[in-house]
């Protein structure tokens, strides 16, 4: 990949579409789209002398599946990139700029990141890099990100103790900064692995002896379990007393209730749908900008405090046409005044806060009891507004309430209320005659297909019997009973591994593991068939292959088989054969190990059994020497 830019294709796959935000140093995200499988995903391209060790980490904690975890779908050295599941949501940290969490709102998103990494250091995997900025809310699910990637990044900067003690400790300084804003968890400040033009949370105040304070003291009627849970985690001791795993802290916290907390907070903060892009026209009407065009009220709901635009006060407003801070040279506009009427004037409603989208003009405001909507009813919108008088003219011994009835021109005229709208038959007409014209044509050319008919009462001619009997018998059935094509989907009724080597060498020595064998095809990507390990690719020069076979519930077309690994690189083929010689048949396609690999046939197949036949092992993330072997998750027919 010679170029890196929105359209760009990483290997020949990944589709780049946007540059994303990321806190890291030496990285460069990217949101994009995986043209294989049509999914949005994001992409990472890591640099610095730590890649490799980000590279490694990310591999590892490809193992890892949960869906509270930005799962790592793909790892790749030229150029260095990892590719993770998109970002979504917002992150602590814009939701602590919102404002505080509750205790119990923040108890329930730490307890649902805690399962998550607990799902992780179960597979060996840890963090050791919890920030603000790696947890998100989406609706009321929880998603960790970084995981693998962080930490290989930091490359130990931050591993001053165990890793999973780390973890446990970063789990509650999440807490303590989701109610306090404040953060007592690792340096994030001047370090080498965060972006230098990412502001890092406020640290966490400390008392005189230099303990950090205590959650009491700042979170007035703080549940007193949080609070010793804090006092636990952040002691002199170092986490003695408090927790040293991430179950140690799901056990303090238990039970929480759904996460709702982006729910409360306001309008800015919550995420939205991405806008549309819109593009300005105003260059195409010069210097002058574009026509005053007088908009109706578009009657949004949502409305977000803190905006820049201002409420219209009472018998203030724009004149009618132009948008709030549209540019008018040379003409100065006055409100409208009116004299006080006699009797009980309704009370209006107090004014709308207008709502502000970034990257648009606030929203038309109007004066006071203006409507605009009939605007529409008595002039073309966008109508050219020069030569009438706007505020200027005299309205002395005018009552306002009076327009409603119509107004008495000087010039003798009387202007009449616009008339109300009534339903428009225009479209009820078209639609009506478009039904006839489709089903006139509709009829014209069934007959023209369909040949001319039977004369009226002329008897259809009887169709002539065979002249032999058993021809008759053997007769296809009429179109009409003929029954329904069924078609027959590849189920995958069991699945077995194959060792001849190993079989025939040891039979009783049950080698690559087959009690694993049906987690390939449990519909459940945590779990998966593994083989042995070895320290080279081709099972360390002692065969010449392994195999897996997978038995159908009955004969079905097949187009294509998708394989969901843990694992990169090695080589595998699909064969049309048996487990009674699984090197033999037609080979229907091969390829390479990735996270997702899809081997598709040249033409349809139809057949029970295919065998998976593996002639070189891919790299498993393993820090031992015996670092190749497959680890098979799920397999998928279509």
């Amino acid at each position: 990949m010679s170029t890196v830019e929105p359209g760009a294709a990483l290997v020949e796959r990944y589709r780049l579409i946007r540059p994303a935000t990321s806190d890291l140093a030496m990285t460069t995200a990217w949101e994009a789209v995986d043209e294989i499988l049509g999914r949005p995903v994001r992409v990472t391209f890591v640099g610095g002398p730590y890649a490799a060790d980000g590279l490694d980490s990310a591999r590892r904690a490809a193992l890892v599946s949960d869906p509270r975890l930005a799962r790592v779908l793909d790892v790749g050295t030229d150029p260095a990139y990892v590719v993770t599941e998109q970002f979504a949501g917002v992150t602590l940290t814009q939701i602590v700029a919102g404002g505080l969490v509750d205790g119990q709102q923040a108890r329930a998103l730490v307890g649902e990141a805690a399962s998550a990494l607990s799902a992780a250091h179960r597979r060996g995997v840890h963090h050791t890099a919890l920030r603000p900025e790696c947890v998100r809310v989406d609706g009321h699910r929880v998603v960790v990100t970084g995981l693998g990637l962080d930490a290989g990044l930091a490359s130990g900067e931050t591993l001053n103790g165990l890793p999973a003690l780390l973890d446990a400790r970063g789990l509650v300084a999440l807490l303590y900064y989701a109610m306090t804003a404040r953060w007592p968890g690792i340096e994030l400040e001047g370090t080498r692995w965060v972006a230098k033009d990412v502001s890092p949370p406020l640290p966490a105040q400390r008392d005189d002896a230099g303990a950090i304070v205590a959650l009491s003291a700042l979170v007035p009627h703080v549940d007193p379990a949080l609070d010793d849970l804090v006092n636990r985690t952040f002691d002199a001791s170092w986490g003695a007393s408090g927790p040293a795993t991430p179950d140690d802290v799901i056990t303090a916290l238990a039970p929480w209730g759904e996460v709702s907390v982006v729910a409360s907070l306001p309008g800015f903060v919550q995420p939205n749908p991405e806008d549309p892009q819109r593009h300005s026209v105003a260059q195409a009407f010069g210097s002058e900008g574009v026509p005053p065009v007088r908009r109706p009220v578009t009657g949004r709901i949502a409305r977000n405090p803190g905006t820049d635009a201002q409420p219209v006060a009472d018998g203030s407003g724009q004149p009618g046409g132009y948008p709030q801070g549209y540019p008018q040279e040379g003409y100065q506009y006055q409100p409208e005044q009116y004299p006080p009427t006699s009797g009980h004037a309704p009370v209006p409603p107090p004014p709308a806060e207008p709502q502000q989208y970034p990257g648009y003009p606030p929203a038309q405001q109007y004066p006071q009891g203006y409507d605009p909507n009939a605007y529409a009813q008595g002039y073309p919108q966008g109508y050219d507004q020069a030569g009438y008088a706007q505020a200027g003219y005299d309205q002395a011994g005018y009552d306002p309430n009076a327009y409603a009835q119509g107004y008495q021109d000087p010039n003798g005229f009387q202007t009449q209320p616009a008339p109300k709208r009534g339903v428009n038959p225009t479209p009820i007409v078209l639609s009506l005659v478009g039904v006839a014209v489709i089903a006139g044509l509709f009829w014209a050319i069934s007959n023209a297909l369909g040949g001319p008919e039977s004369p009226v009462g002329e008897a259809p001619p009887a169709a002539s019997a065979p002249a032999d009997p058993s021809a008759a018998a053997s007769a296809p059935a009429t179109e009409g009973s003929a029954p329904p094509a069924v078609t027959v989907r590849p189920i995958i009724a069991s699945g077995e591994r194959v060792d001849p080597l190993g079989d025939q060498a040891k039979p009783d020595a049950e080698r690559q593991h087959p009690e694993a064998a049906p987690r390939a095809y449990d519909a459940d990507p945590s779990t998966f068939w593994f083989t042995q390990s070895y320290k080279r690719a081709d099972f360390g020069g002692l065969q010449a292959g392994v195999g897996y076979v997978i038995h159908l519930q009955e004969a079905a077309p097949v187009n294509k088989i998708q394989l969901l690994t843990n694992s990169t690189g090695g080589h595998v083929q699909v064969r049309l054969t048996s487990a009674d010689d699984p090197s033999g048949g037609q080979v229907l396609a091969e390829g390479a190990f990735a996270t997702t690999t899809d081997l598709v046939f040249t033409e349809q197949v139809v057949s029970d059994t295919f065998v998976l036949w593996i002639t070189e092992l891919p790299e498993s993330p393993s820090d031992n020497d015996l670092k190749f072997r497959l680890e098979l998750n799920e397999i998928a027919l279509t």
